[in-house]
């Protein structure tokens, strides 16, 4: 054979060899295929049970990750129980005291259970099987709101014979449940009877409440089961943390010769029976308090405005009756020292923010005024300064918040009308500083415009509600998407409700009874304890268009008793 046919003889008989012994990738295609449970003993729903039940077995249609089951396995109620996997794919579980008569149990199975090539189950599991003749069918259901995506929450129901003993820090409840997306929850297999319900972190898995550790969740009333009803659905809650340590005064420091900086463990809450004293330390001769309030940048401090203080001189500052936002009330006396300091601020007095900035042309209908300065003032300088004029040039009737010692809002008492201008002024030159400094110019003045009704649509709708109730009903409404947007209305009588003046886009909507009348949303307390008040979230979203009413909307309040409060 030619020299060249041989060389490419043994060249494509090279290459053939090469493609003969090419195979797909070892191991086979990925196992993406979800475990199921294909066997239980005692099998579902089974009755007469003996109480004397050593172990219960789940087998898997597959090999499992032992290990993946860990906090993903309880019986409720609860019984312990030690846990044994055999030949990778049956679980054992191994009850470590005897059951009960006539009570139905459940097993309840995460969906986190995975095997051994990580694919997670579609879904939780529950086995229940009774010792009695029959399995009880009482359910409650609801959604835990504000969970972040992923977040579990451990979910307790209490079976009350005397409401005075309950007590989640050192009794377990009687069932226990996991939420699943959503925050949505189901306890099933209940027996008939008073249920009080509440989710719990539950981080160490106890089945108890940790005073500090744990967020907790409330619902907004107890639930009774019976034969004619033993289903109950709706009964929602929303993350809140329990706080029973009242406020401390941590430190004290002189900022300036008149103003002293109070660093506290908590946001502070001041109120008529709130006492704060400043003394002389050698002397006992008191040191005036001008003024008072929260500081601009620290939530935890206020900024206290004094007579100036003698130089070189040891200060004690005496707090009494201090209260944080959960209302724990401090009153014992806390004492601090600090050194006075003869330092100034020779920064030049200035008002640094005006909202709406001047010629805006898009201000929103229930914008409020928002004024910022660099140094403390005593803000009744600004409210006998200010207007806010109409373009006739009429004084517009408002209310002021003041933030801080150098933030203040001004809120009209109705509404700004669209395609209207307005004009904010200030006199500068009747304002001067707690530092006793006075403003380089002598008036403030910013004209603004309202946007447009073309630009603008509605929603309006009614609050149902059973029963008579005598509180405000409060209806929130959001933007979803875009610029920020949070209004509310309060809503009596006839409980129906409207929002003007809304931006195209996508709202959601939700309503509270305000049980206490404050203005605010309360979660309930557990020490002493109060329900959270009902709420509800209107589970679709309202879009809104321009120059169009988005109107009917019905937004049903809880199953609510007034006797519930």
């Amino acid at each position: 054979m030619h020299s060249i046919h041989r060389k490419w003889f043994w060249f494509l008989l090279l290459l053939l060899l090469g493609c003969a012994v090419q195979a797909p990738p070892s191991g086979g295609p990925v196992d993406r295929i979800p475990p199921e449970i294909v066997r239980t003993d005692p099998l579902p729903e089974s009755t007469r049970i003996a109480k004397n039940l050593d172990r219960l077995t789940i087998v898997f249609s597959e090999r499992m990750k032992e290990g993946s089951e860990r906090n993903n396995l309880f019986i409720s109620p609860p019984v312990p129980f030690k846990v044994q996997w055999k030949k990778g794919h049956i679980l054992i579980l191994q009850l470590q005291e005897p059951l009960k008569k006539r009570q139905t149990y459940v097993l309840s199975i995460g969906s986190a259970l995975q095997d051994a090539h990580n694919n997670k189950m579609t879904a939780s599991f529950n086995l229940a099987f009774s010792t009695g003749d029959s399995i009880d069918r009482g359910k409650i259901s609801g959604r835990i709101y504000g969970l972040k995506r992923g977040q579990t929450f451990y979910v307790f129901a209490y079976r009350l014979s005397d409401s005075t003993r309950f007590d989640p820090f050192t009794i377990q409840p009687d069932y226990v449940t996991l939420n699943g997306q959503q925050g949505n929850y189901t306890l099933g297999y209940l027996k008939n009877g008073t249920y009080r319900v509440l989710a719990v972190e539950d981080r160490n898995h106890d089945l108890l409440l940790q005073a500090v550790a744990e967020r907790f969740a409330l619902s907004y009333r107890d639930v009774t089961l019976h034969d004619s009803m033993n289903v109950f659905n709706g009964l929602d809650m929303q993350p809140a943390r329990l706080d029973t340590v009242p406020p401390l005064l941590t430190g004290a420091r002189a900022k300036f010769n008149n103003l002293l900086i109070l660093r506290f463990s908590e946001p502070l809450v001041l109120d008529s029976l709130t006492v704060i004293t400043i003394t002389d330390s050698l002397t006992n001769r008191p040191l005036k308090i001008k003024d008072l309030a929260p500081a601009r940048k620290h939530k935890k401090w206020l900024e206290v405005i004094t007579a100036p203080m003698d130089s070189n001189r040891l200060y004690r500052v005496r707090c009494v009756n201090l209260t944080d936002s959960s209302g724990n009330r401090n009153r014992d006396t806390l004492t601090a020292c600090f050194k006075s300091t003869t330092k100034t601020d020779t920064t030049t007095f200035k008002l640094l923010h005006h909202f709406p900035k001047d010629s805006a042309k898009t201000v929103r209908p229930e914008a409020a005024i928002r004024l910022e300065f660099n140094q403390p003032l005593n803000w009744r300088q600004v409210r006998e300064n200010y207007r806010l004029l109409n373009a006739s040039g009429k004084a517009l009737s408002g209310r002021w918040q003041i933030k801080n010692l150098y933030q203040g809002i001004f809120r009209p008492q109705k509404p700004l009308l669209p395609d209207h201008a307005y004009r904010s002024v200030l006199r500068l030159k009747k304002i001067h500083s707690y530092f006793g400094k006075s403003l380089q110019d002598s008036l403030s003045s910013h004209v603004f415009q309202i946007v447009s009704q073309k630009e603008l649509g509605e929603i309006s709708g009614t609050v149902q509600v059973q029963g008579k109730v005598s509180c405000p009903i409060v209806v929130n409404v959001q933007r979803i998407a875009g610029k920020r947007l949070h209004l509310r209305r309060v809503v009596q009588g006839t409980r129906a409700f409207k929002f003007d003046y809304l931006p195209e886009g996508s709202y959601k909507l939700d309503v509270f009874i305000d049980l206490n009348a404050n203005g605010k949303f309360d979660r309930g307390r557990l020490l002493p304890f109060r329900f959270c008040e009902p709420f509800k979230f209107l589970p679709d979203t309202i879009q809104v268009r321009k120059r169009w009413e988005t109107g009917g909307v019905v937004v049903p309040l809880p199953v609510f008793a007034d006797s519930l409060r």
